[in-house]
């Protein structure tokens, strides 16, 4: 399909030239990593200048809008690479490495630079035929883009299942897609109910929670939501290390203090914290973002002498964010990948997510479509 008679697409390398307030009402659901205050962030800790492409009709009304990055492979941001993610799904379906996949980079990752819902913004009305066009309008041209600026593939990593309109465009446009992570959302009760939430599980499930609950409160946690600031920051980066450390996960203390100050500078409307302390020390942390009335949860780091056997953990990330955000009318917390078994024991649902991979060369995209093939 080729991009319907009328539309333009402009392409910008500072988000300010790409008149960001017509940007974030475009975004739909889970659509925070591709909406301002983390584009703002993201482009401030940028290697290379994003690319921002608008979509506009022959009466230059704004219909559609995509961010996207070049990646080199040395980016630190990994799990954005389709070098890292699409070597990651070969080792999962084949048990095998898969060194050809350093052909991917450098690439332009399109969607969000977060492992979480690739996102392109429509505006409203531009569903169907008017949408596709759009959308493949903003595509052709980041691909444009890429192969002048001598890229080897181009990708949205992360298309959440349900985003129909993406998937098709980029099934058209010859983008290989393959099994990707599953993301995380536990919807809020809509009459602001704990309760309501506690109604969904069944009785045993129910118990162990409200016995979670008990020990937190008889141990006397009390839990404080307040903004990022400098001085927070210090305090909160012990904690995030230790749990990297529990993990093995190797972990850089100044990259990651620089990244909590990017995100307190650029994305501070949208930027909280809840703390939860006991006995008056500092047990653990929620790095979170409340945007388009849904919640984001981005990271965490836990006190494990301080926390003990108390299951922490759960009530931070899970029932205080919850409190949070039925208080505030928030419709969702989105929680990401990863701990699949606890995040679906609390009541979240799942989204599966695609990776979609256009390589330039033949031999890299051979290998992408063998490994489409592969069960």
């Amino acid at each position: 399909m080729t991009p319907a008679p009328g539309i333009r697409v402009g392409v910008h390398r500072a988000l300010e030239d790409a008149d960001p307030h017509r940007w974030d009402g475009l975004l739909g659901p889970r659509g925070f990593y591709a909406a301002t205050p983390w584009l703002r962030h993201a482009e401030a800790t940028a290697a290379t200048a994003p690319y921002y492409f608008t979509a506009h009709d022959g009466q230059d009304r704004r219909t559609g809008v995509l961010s996207a990055y070049p990646l080199d492979h040395d980016t630190p941001y990994v799990f954005c690479s389709p070098a890292r993610v699409i070597d990651g799904i070969h080792r999962r379906l084949t048990g095998e490495e898969a060194p050809w996949t350093a052909g991917l980079v450098p690439a332009l990752a399109c969607g969000g630079r977060n492992p979480s819902h690739s996102k392109a913004g429509l505006a409203p009305g531009q569903d169907g035929e008017a949408g596709r066009a759009t959308l493949t309008a903003l595509v052709r041209r980041a691909e444009e883009e890429a192969w002048a600026a001598g890229m080897r593939a181009v990708s949205f990593l992360y298309v959440d299942e349900d985003d129909d309109l993406l998937r098709a465009v980029l099934a058209e446009r010859g983008y290989t897609a393959l099994p990707g992570q599953t993301a995380y959302s536990l919807p809020v009760p809509g009459d602001g109910s704990f309760d309501s939430y506690l109604a969904r599980f069944a009785g045993s499930r129910r118990t162990k929670i409200k016995r979670e609950l008990r020990a937190l409160d008889e141990a006397g946690v009390t839990y404080r939501t307040q903004p990022l600031t400098p001085g927070l920051i210090e305090q909160l980066a012990p904690l995030e290390l230790a749990l990297y450390a529990k993990y093995g996960t190797p972990a850089n203390a100044d990259a990651f203090t620089a990244v909590l100050h990017s995100v307190a500078r650029h994305a501070s409307g949208a930027t909280r914290v809840t703390t939860a302390t006991l006995d008056g020390r500092l047990a653990g942390f929620a790095l979170t973002f409340t945007h388009g009335g849904e919640m984001y949860a981005r990271q965490a780091g836990f006190d494990y002498e301080v926390q003990g056997r108390l299951p922490l953990y759960f009530g931070l990330v899970s029932y205080e964010l919850l409190r949070t955000a039925l208080a505030e009318g928030l419709s969702h917390i989105h929680y990401s990948t990863g701990s699949d078994e606890a995040k679906l024991l609390r009541g979240c649902t799942p989204v599966r997510q695609i990776a979609y991979v256009k390589a330039r060369h033949p031999e890299e995209a051979t290998r992408l479509t063998r490994l489409a093939t592969t069960t």
